[in-house]
């Protein structure tokens, strides 16, 4: 059965991480606002941050859980400032 899509506009200077599953595996992608051309001196900030995120979630497993550690070591205060 195929996923069911949606979509989401981003602003030119906004780049999205998404992160999903395909057969069992993470899926990561990165989706800019704005093409950002091949021959650029240096790219935005945003994109690098989200391009590193995207790099170590897929290259670093231990990263990932880190991650989820972090999360919910930090869930109680998440849920103080909603």
């Amino acid at each position: 059965m195929a996923a069911e899509k949606t979509s989401i506009e981003l602003d030119k200077t906004e780049f999205a991480l998404i992160v999903g599953e395909e057969d069992g595996e993470m899926s990561v992608r990165v989706v800019g606002g704005a093409e950002i051309a091949d021959d650029v001196e240096e790219m935005p900030a945003p994109a690098e941050i989200v391009l590193a995120l995207a790099m170590r979630l897929l290259r670093d497993p231990d990263f990932h859980d880190e991650v989820i550690d972090w999360y919910y070591e930090h869930q109680d205060e998440m849920d103080d400032e909603d």
